[in-house]
Order: structure tokens, then sequence, then C-alpha cells
């Protein structure tokens, strides 16, 4: 069995989700259950920090329609939604460009809402004023848990 395409998990009041690849239609759907359950059971608000490897191709046109309805349907069970886009140059600005793509057709671009970032350590901040939560703590937890 090879590498999962994502890993999930929940630390503090922030939904982390990690793509390892792009995602399939049902893996969309699976995540999409995990968020609507964890909204059910805490409320908000609730942080969603999506991160993408490095090594993650750059999802095919049928996949960023789906990953454009996640985040459509994803978008009321959040208060901020973080993207963290690592890779080099070149990948790095093909998914930003993709995310920003979504965005728009989403019409979700808003800097107070949605933020892209290179390097986790820049949500860190955005957690400590959002959640009143230890930012920099939370992000190493999701490092250990391998969700960053």
């Amino acid at each position: 069995m090879g590498t999962p395409v994502f890993k999930t998990a929940i630390i503090d009041r922030v939904f982390f989700l990690r793509w390892e690849a792009p995602p399939s239609h049902e893996e969309i759907r699976t995540v999409f259950s995990q968020m609507r359950d964890v909204y059910e059971e805490l409320k908000p608000p609730l942080v969603l920090v999506a991160s993408l490897s490095p090594k993650s191709s750059v999802p095919n046109t049928e996949q960023r329609r789906h990953l454009s309805n996640l985040q459509s349907d994803a978008r009321p069970l959040f208060s901020e939604i973080h993207a963290i886009v690592e890779g080099n140059d070149l990948q790095y600005n093909l998914q930003r460009v993709i995310i920003s793509g979504i965005n728009l057709v989403t019409r979700t671009y808003d800097e107070a809402y949605h933020r892209v970032h290179k390097h986790a350590d820049m949500v860190a901040p955005y957690l400590n004023k959002r959640l009143g939560v230890d930012g920099v703590k939370v992000i190493n937890e999701a490092r250990t848990r391998g969700v960053v």
C-alpha cells in the first residue's frame, strides 16, 4: 500500500488537512464528512489549515473542480482557512495560481478569511489571534503528527 493521499488532525480547534497527492472525489467526500463531524462536535470558531506536500503533483482539471467544490462546501464551517503550499518556486507558483483560481471561482478570495502561506510557521500568529491559543505550539504539534 502506498502513501495515503491525505492526513487529518484536530489540535486546539484547528482542523489540519495534509494532501500528499491530488485527491479523488471519494477522498474529498471523506474529508468533508470529517470536517462536518468536527463542526457538529466543537462548533465555531474553527480554523482550517490545509497543506500540500512538496512532492504532490499539480491537480488535473477534474481534481481542481472537486477541490473547488470542497472549498465552497467547507467555507461555512470555518472562521479562517489557511493554505500552506510548500515546494520549489515553480511548483509553489503553480499551486498558488490554482488556489487563487479556486478562490475567485468560489468567491472566497478575502485576505481576512483565506490566506496562502509558504511555510506552516507563518500561520501561528493567526491562530494566536483568532483562537487565543499558542500558535507555535499548535504548529509544532501538527508537525509531530505529520499534518503540516
